[in-house]
């Protein structure tokens, strides 16, 4: 028979593991998102790539300040993006594939990140939360990249 401490240990240890699932995960980091799924286009400081893909810091700023542009930034992400943009007055061609994998703390995340200049100053727009996402994603359920396309303000930060 084993020695009492050695029961309540193993009690402890299959308690723990029973328990562990439960305890909700850390929010996932924006950099880390970013470095997985963003940066092998946009680059490692988001700075763009002339003539191939836009810089992200200023547009997320520009279109996180309005209800549209913030629909339009959750579906970029969602479901990617295919045709012509100006963005700083550059002209921008191309496709961007779909992040649809990512989850709506990641999605959240990842759009804070980027609107906060990669964690480097206050993000200047009430933060993107995991409710406000999953609420845009249900709107715009059935969205293509071409649809998506067409939710682009054309006010904001271009």
């Amino acid at each position: 028979m084993a020695h009492p401490i050695v029961r309540a240990s193993s009690a402890v240890l299959l308690l723990f593991a029973a328990v562990a699932p439960c305890i909700a995960a850390p929010l996932p980091a924006g950099a880390t998102v970013f470095a997985n799924h963003c940066a092998v286009c946009h680059g490692p400081e988001a700075a763009g790539i002339p003539g191939s893909f836009p810089a992200l810091h200023e547009q997320i700023v520009g279109f996180a300040k309005t209800p549209a542009g913030r629909e339009y930034l959750v579906m970029v992400v969602t479901t990617g993006l295919i045709g012509e943009l100006q963005v700083a007055g550059n002209t921008f061609h191309g496709v961007m594939p779909p992040q649809s994998t990512l989850s709506e703390l990641e999605v959240a995340a990842v759009l804070n990140y980027l609107g906060s200049g990669l964690g480097k100053i206050k993000p200047p727009t009430p933060p993107f939360g995991a409710k406000e996402v999953s609420e845009v994603r249900a709107r715009h359920a059935d969205n293509s990249p071409q649809n998506t396309r067409a939710l682009r303000p054309t006010a904001s930060a271009q």
